[in-house]
C-alpha cells in the first residue's frame, strides 16, 4: 500500500500562509497559467486528457501517449501519458501523466543514490528520475498526485531532497502535442508544488519502510510496491488555499 497523505483546508492554508511570500505568488501565478491553458484547451473543443491523446481511436491500456513521449531538448524535461487496466485505477481516473528530467542533462554533479539496481545504462545523459505522477478524469481534472517505486519507470533513484531540487527545472516547449497542454502540465505541477514536495519525501519514508518489513526483497525492484505515495488534489480548493493564504500574509 502506499503512504497515503490528507491534508485538510485549514491545515493546507497553515502551511502555505508560512512559505515565502515569493514563492507562494509563483504558486499563484502558475494557477492562473494552468486555468488560461485549460481555457484555450476547452475553447479548441479539448482537454489535457484529449489533447495528449492526439485523436486516437483506441487507449490501450500502458500504451504511452504520444507515442515516443514529449522530451524537451533544451530543459531536458519529459512526460507521457497512459492508462492502467481499469481495476487498478483510482475513483474516477482515466489516466494519468509522468513527468521526467534528466539529472546528468542538467545538473552533472548530482549523484544518484547507491540502491541495488544492478548496473546503470552506461550513457548518463539517458538517465531519467521520476518526479511526479498526475492522475486525470476524462475531462482533463486533475484529482490525484502520487509518487512511484523505481521499477514502474525505469528511472535512475535519487534520494528526495536531489528529486525536489529537480522540480524547478520541468519545463516544456514546442507545439506537440499541444503547447497549452505542455505549459498546463508545469503550471499544474507548480502550483501544487508543497504537496509533491510532501509526496516525494513521504516516497522515501515508505520505501524505507517496507524495505525494514521484507529485509530479503530488493525494495526498488518489488513488484508488491507499485505507488509509494499518493494524495487526493481539487485543482479550485487549491486556488482558493492559495489566495487565502496571500490574503493572510497580507494581513499580517
Amino acid at each position: 500500500m502506499p503512504m497515503a497523505l490528507e491534508i485538510d483546508r485549514s491545515r493546507l492554508i497553515e502551511r502555505l500562509r508560512r512559505l515565502p511570500r515569493e514563492e507562494l505568488l509563483a504558486m499563484y501565478y502558475a494557477a492562473a497559467d494552468a486555468t488560461e491553458c485549460a481555457a484555450a484547451l476547452a475553447h479548441n473543443g479539448t482537454n489535457p486528457v484529449t489533447a495528449v491523446l492526439e485523436g486516437a481511436e483506441a487507449v490501450e491500456e500502458w500504451m504511452h501517449f504520444p507515442p515516443g513521449d514529449v522530451i524537451d531538448p533544451r530543459s531536458h524535461s519529459q512526460y507521457y501519458y497512459h492508462s492502467h487496466a481499469a481495476k487498478e485505477r483510482s475513483t474516477g481516473e482515466h489516466g494519468h501523466f509522468h513527468t521526467f528530467v534528466r539529472p546528468k542533462r542538467m545538473t552533472p554533479e548530482l549523484a544518484p543514490a547507491q540502491v541495488p539496481v544492478g548496473e546503470l545504462p552506461a550513457d548518463e545523459a539517458s538517465w531519467v528520475a521520476h518526479l511526479v505522477g498526475i492522475s486525470t478524469g476524462a475531462s482533463g481534472q486533475v484529482i490525484r498526485l502520487f509518487t512511484t517505486n523505481r521499477w514502474v519507470t525505469g528511472e535512475v533513484w535519487y534520494e528526495a531532497d536531489a528529486v525536489i531540487s529537480l522540480l524547478d527545472s520541468f519545463e516544456i516547449g514546442g507545439e506537440k502535442p499541444s503547447r497549452d497542454l505542455n505549459r498546463w502540465i508545469a503550471a499544474v505541477m507548480r502550483m501544487f508544488r508543497p504537496q509533491i514536495v510532501d509526496l516525494i519525501r513521504a516516497r522515501d519514508a515508505r520505501i524505507s519502510e517496507f524495505q525494514a518489513a521484507h529485509p530479503d526483497s530488493n525494495v526498488f525492484e518489488d513488484r508488491a510496491l507499485q505507488v509509494t505515495s499518493e494524495i487526493p488534489v481539487d485543482f479550485l480548493n487549491q486556488i482558493r488555499a492559495i489566495e487565502t493564504a496571500l490574503d493572510l500574509q497580507q494581513a499580517a
